[in-house]
Formats: C-alpha cells, sequence, structure tokens
C-alpha cells in the first residue's frame, strides 16, 4: 500500500470517483461513513445490504478498527479499498486473509456502498481492485458472504468470476423476518 497511490478513477453521473487505499488520515471521513450506514439503515435504506452496525460508533471506536485494519495491512494480511467523491468516503471494501496456517491461503471479502451510490458500478469496479490486489498478497481463494435478497450483489459477484457455494438459513431477522445469507467464492 503506497499513500497517495490511486487504483482507478471513474466517472459516475458526473463526478469523479477515486478508488484507492484506506490511510491513516481516513479518520474522520470512515467514521462518517459508517454512522451513514447507520442511518440508511435506519431509515429503510438499502433492506437487502447487510452491514452489522447496528448503532453509531464513536471516533475512538472508529480509530481502534482503523488501527487493527492497518496493521493488518501493513503486514500483507488484508487488503482495503476506499472509493471517495471530493473528500467524502462513499464505499469501503477489504479482503481479510485467513487467520490459520492451513486458511492462510483464502480471503474473506466485505463491501458496503452508501445508499446513494448503490447501483452506479462503484461495487463492481471495486471488486475488480479487490481481487488483483488479493492476488498481489499471494491469496489463492476468495470468499464473500451477503444477504441472499441482494440481487446487485448477487450479478457484481457472478461478474467477477464468483459462484454460489452455499446458503445460511436464517442468518439474519430484520422487520420481523429472517433472511438467508448467500456465500460465494472463487479461485485466483
Amino acid at each position: 500500500m503506497v499513500v497517495g497511490h490511486v487504483y482507478r478513477k471513474l466517472s459516475v453521473r458526473g463526478k469523479t470517483v477515486v478508488l484507492r487505499p484506506m490511510a491513516w488520515d481516513d479518520l474522520d471521513e470512515l467514521l462518517a461513513f459508517v454512522n451513514g450506514l447507520v442511518d440508511d439503515k435506519q431509515r429503510g435504506r438499502g433492506s437487502d445490504v447487510f452491514t452489522g452496525f447496528e448503532r453509531k460508533v464513536t471516533r475512538e471506536e472508529e480509530a481502534d478498527w482503523l488501527a487493527n485494519r492497518m496493521v493488518r495491512i501493513e503486514n500483507r494480511d488484508m487488503v482495503s479499498v476506499l472509493a471517495e467523491v471530493g473528500k467524502r468516503v462513499v464505499a469501503n471494501g477489504d479482503i481479510a486473509r485467513g487467520h490459520y496456517g492451513e486458511t492462510r491461503h483464502r480471503g474473506e471479502l466485505g463491501l458496503t456502498v452508501t445508499a446513494v451510490y448503490r447501483g452506479m458500478g462503484i461495487g463492481r469496479e471495486m471488486v475488480k481492485v479487490l481481487v488483483r490486489e488479493a492476488k498481489r498478497i499471494g491469496l489463492r481463494n476468495l470468499e464473500v458472504e451477503f444477504l441472499s435478497t441482494n440481487q446487485a450483489a448477487i450479478h457484481t459477484y457472478q461478474k467477477a468470476g464468483f459462484r454460489e457455494v452455499g446458503r445460511i438459513p436464517a442468518k439474519v431477522h430484520r422487520n420481523g423476518k429472517f433472511l438467508d445469507s448467500l456465500i460465494m467464492a472463487r479461485q485466483l
């Protein structure tokens, strides 16, 4: 990871979206991003998206999270990509290497795009960058888990070479309903 490096620039609805590595200086924008996801969830936006956030986080909590991420990135145990418009983070994606010796060849992908920027191809482009970066750090297999109702995610990951390998029934309980999660994987 090189500070100031840009993986890709895209034009989305007349705005420039920059895909770049996460950096220590991103703390305040990441805090605004994650708390914005909580707001989106509370407003009912993105009912097909599972973020795992139930409440807003404090700056200290986000700083701890970022410190953990940066150490893992420096140790080549993680790759992380941010999408920003101006100086505002609008998406965050990462791939975390398996923790145990027998699983260090595989990575677990996570990706979230803020509600306003979903459906514009940002996630698709981030997945391309994440796959390339996963290869760079020596990963052999990738997996991703998300709500089975998220058709955009299914389409994005299929286009990136992932295939369905499993389903977890009733993984999430939301608005009185149980929702399954879908697991997709691909080899690099």
